[in-house]
């Protein structure tokens, strides 16, 4: 990897196919376009979404083209295009609404759900369309069940942890074929993962941390596997793990790729693209790096030379370029791949 370019007083929103997204002190920047901002705006680029919001004297506007359009009125949600959200919500009393696209039709779900806390409820729950007929629908609070409904609208089944030391990791439900896999977690560390099937609700299998210590966050492989990182201590020695998980058997590999005396690789700070991994590590200096799965090794190391304490985030990833945003700094370091 090559470093080609470096952004200063930024804030790097993400990407929209393939574009960056810019953040200035004066102006956004959104591939070639460029957008003046006003002091006291508020951007953010929606979980799983293809534009940006922005927020100015309390009202909320998505970015489509070359200008910003209101936000449809009573609605949150994920916007993919001006005239037709894939996928939004809103709450009215103690009603969840939730409006989905399947297929250019609209699916509109009332769920009376008493488990679900509405209390100080935060628009970031996501209605999930991983799967061909089966819609998960996650709150994103931490003790609230995952619904399952068909894309018909009706309900399935849902998930609720149970475990008081245990909440859902809803940022990763990874769906393979039939199979949904619903990670626990405790202050961000594993506690267990579950496989089940994704129609009936039917547990398939179960990896406990009594058994065996593994990611909390895991990503589809082209191969239908699931891949994830963590580090473990062993006498003093840290050792970088790569987990591999058969999602249909639940049957669960480790291989070590690097050992030394400090490693600062979480398992949130990685992203996959193709057959890498690629992870920062924030330890004293930091350090990016490339794990290929097939060959279950490390391919490239690239030294970020940072000697303030600054939290390096997980890579972003594309064909040809990874881009890596240091927040403490406002920078962002674009590579060549």
């Amino acid at each position: 990897m090559k470093l080609i370019k470096k952004y200063n007083n930024c804030d790097f929103l993400g990407l929209i196919d393939n574009k960056t997204v810019i953040w200035y002190k004066d102006h956004i920047e959104f591939g070639n376009l460029s957008i003046p901002t006003q002091e006291g705006d508020d951007y953010v680029i929606w979980h799983g979404s293809k534009a940006v919001s922005r927020k100015r004297n309390g009202k909320r506007m998505l970015l489509f083209d070359k200008e910003f359009v209101p936000w449809p009125e009573g609605r949150f949600g994920l916007a993919m295009s001006q005239d037709n959200f894939k996928t939004s919500f809103n709450i009215d009393g103690d009603t969840f609404n939730v409006s989905t696209f399947i297929d250019d039709k609209e699916l509109v779900l009332h769920i009376k759900e008493p488990s679900l806390d509405m209390e100080d409820f935060m628009p970031k729950s996501i209605c999930e369309n991983k799967s061909k007929d089966v819609i998960i629908i996650s709150t994103g609070l931490d003790k609230n069940p995952l619904l399952f409904y068909s894309k018909t609208g009706e309900f399935l089944w849902q998930y609720t942890e149970e475990a008081e030391d245990l909440k859902i990791n809803w940022k990763c439900i990874p769906v393979v074929d039939d199979v949904v896999v619903i990670i626990s977690q405790d202050c961000g560390v594993m506690g267990k993962v579950q496989g089940f099937n994704i129609r009936t609700g039917e547990k398939l299998w179960e990896l406990d941390r009594r058994d065996r210590i593994c990611s909390n966050t895991f990503f589809v492989g082209e191969d239908k596997m699931l891949y994830g990182c963590i580090v473990l201590y062993f006498g003093g020695i840290a050792e970088l793990n790569l987990c591999e998980i058969n999602p249909f058997t639940g049957k669960l590999e480790r291989t070590v790729v690097l050992k030394d005396n400090d490693l600062d690789v979480c398992s949130w700070n990685v992203t996959m693209h193709g057959r890498r991994l690629y992870y920062a590590d924030n330890r004293e200096g930091k350090e990016i790096g490339m794990i290929d799965v097939d060959r279950k090794e490390i391919v490239e190391r690239q030294p970020l030379e940072i000697k303030k304490n600054v939290t390096i985030g997980a890579p972003v990833v594309t064909d040809d370029r990874m881009y890596v945003y240091i927040l403490e700094l406002n920078e962002l370091r674009v590579y060549e791949l």
